[in-house]
């Protein structure tokens, strides 16, 4: 995508927090997102781009990342990201903003045709927190899970659990929805890695990791430690038979 649309969403998502949306509906039931006030760019226009991606470039996408603003955050690292991921043949499907029912949306609605990616990086689910319950929010990422499978039968998924945000009790919260996915794991298909530890430890936020003072988003070193984290286990599954 466009630095200039990196630029606008990277200042934009670090002046205003999104703590949640006034969300209607399940985390489980496909919607697309509603276009608030905030948001600098056309959340509809961002889907039909990737679905115009996927149907040009499909043969070409090997890595799929979906996800929301902290996804969508690895363009305003465009170095890092095509040293460890553009190489590929990798797209980044993250949109500011979208809870689990918007990326399974998306995922219903065309981004995934036309495409059999080796992997597949999933983290998605902070923008649910505090609007439902944990087991709901982790039944709408486990509704992502499921569709992929039947969509993306041959691709591997790498879920990632929902980074540490705002303050400790926020990440308790955010702690007890990583565990009920983690169940999802099956160690051969579909992957579970909780990356809390590398930003979160003994009560201590590593703030430099993060972007602004809000605890959500990320700075470049943040997605430095994300890629020195993820790693391993990412490179295991391209490499797998």
């Amino acid at each position: 995508m466009k630095t200039l649309v990196f630029l606008c969403v990277f200042f934009a998502l670090t002046v205003v927090h999104v703590h949640g949306q006034p969300w209607t509906g399940s985390p489980w039931i496909p919607a697309p997102n509603v276009q608030q006030d905030w948001m600098p760019w056309s959340w509809m226009e961002r889907f039909q781009e990737n679905v115009a991606n996927s149907r040009v470039n499909g043969s070409n996408l090997n890595v799929i990342f979906y996800g929301d603003s902290i996804v969508e955050g690895w363009g305003w690292n465009t170095a890092l990201w095509e040293q460890s991921f553009g190489r590929l043949g990798a797209a980044n499907y993250g949109i500011g903003g979208d809870g689990t029912q918007n990326v399974l949306w998306r995922i219903i609605n065309g981004e995934v045709d036309n495409i059999s990616p080796r992997v597949v990086v999933i983290m998605i689910g902070t923008n649910n927190i505090g609007s439902f319950s944990e087991a709901d929010v982790a039944r709408g990422i486990s509704a992502i899970i499921d569709e992929l499978r039947i969509r993306l039968p041959n691709s591997r998924i790498l879920v990632l659990g929902i980074l540490p945000r705002t303050n400790s009790a926020t990440t308790a919260t955010v702690e007890q929805v990583n565990t009920i996915v983690s169940a999802r794991e099956n160690l051969n298909t579909i992957r579970f890695l909780n990356m809390r530890d590398s930003f979160y430890l003994n009560g201590q936020f590593f703030t430099q990791l993060f972007s602004s003072a809000d605890l959500l988003h990320l700075s470049a070193a943040g997605y430095l430690r994300w890629d020195e984290t993820m790693h391993p286990l990412f490179n295991q599954m391209w490499n797998a038979p």
